[in-house]
């Protein structure tokens, strides 16, 4: 097992890709923390774990607030020792809020901007002098496709993924001479439940828009697609790789027009 006696942070780990990555760091070796704001989630990822004989617990937890984020590596140092892999995936679209730029609303890019950027600051600088201290560590921030083409309707999830990306390049030159790497994997449509609250007139744009066809092959990747990749990420089999973001997009970052005849 490539991470056994590792610690693992997932934030958002409850569902989704949260879900899949907790669940193959766990198949794995890792010690896995779910840390989500909705615990029972996270509490059911953390058992299945248990179940198979791993290693897990559930930390109910605010990105978006600093002192739940201390109180919950606090916790972690305290129960399962260093932090050794912190995988930054909480975060999302609102995309029950998805408008046009001309009419969105400071609200809604201050929590996408919380949530998805600052909340990957208050993890980072949280385990950050715990894995200095240490000489090696692990961050593996999730961006998204979004982050690197930019999405109409969705201007401030696309900015702060961007920043999401930026963020991990430049906290990589800082500290890759203390031996701490730090990657992104910027995801594109993925099937996952993150669309269960969206609203059926948005699941019907969604629909019509074709997603998935945006994408080389036609259709959703899978959590295993992510999850997969930050695994790897993770393990010293990538040892000699910081700085970098990784699309998992089928493609779609690069467009198909050539291939659609655009």
């Amino acid at each position: 097992m490539r991470l056994e006696n590792k610690v693992a942070v997932v934030t958002g780990g409850g569902r989704g890709i949260g879900k899949g990555i907790s669940l193959k760091l766990a198949q794995e070796g890792a010690s896995v923390i779910i840390a989500s704001t909705t615990l029972a989630p996270a509490q059911a990822v953390a058992e299945e774990i248990i179940q198979s004989e791993g290693k897990a617990c559930a930390i109910q937890t605010d990105v978006s607030d600093f002192d739940s984020v201390k109180n919950m590596v606090a916790k972690t140092e305290a129960d399962f020792g260093t932090i050794d892999i912190l995988v930054n995936n909480a975060g999302g679209s609102a995309r029950e809020k998805m408008t046009l730029f001309a009419d969105s609303e400071e609200s809604t890019w201050d929590f996408i901007l919380n949530t998805n950027l600052k909340g990957v600051f208050y993890t980072c600088r949280a385990v950050i002098n715990g894995m200095l201290d240490k000489g090696q560590g692990t961050i593996v921030n999730i961006g998204s496709v979004a982050g690197m083409i930019g999405l109409a309707s969705q201007v401030d999830y696309s900015a702060a993924k961007g920043g999401v990306i930026a963020f991990t390049q430049a906290l990589a030159k800082e500290v890759a001479p203390e031996g701490v790497r730090v990657n992104c994997v910027s995801p594109g449509p993925i099937t996952s439940d993150a669309g269960r609250n969206i609203p059926p007139e948005m699941k019907a744009k969604l629909a019509k828009s074709s997603l998935g066809q945006c994408t080389g092959f036609g259709h959703f990747g899978d959590p295993s697609d992510i999850a997969n990749l930050v695994a790897f990420l993770a393990s010293e089999e990538s040892k000699y790789i910081t700085g970098q973001n990784y699309a998992v997009c089928g493609v779609m970052n690069l467009g198909l027009t050539d291939r659609l005849g655009g």
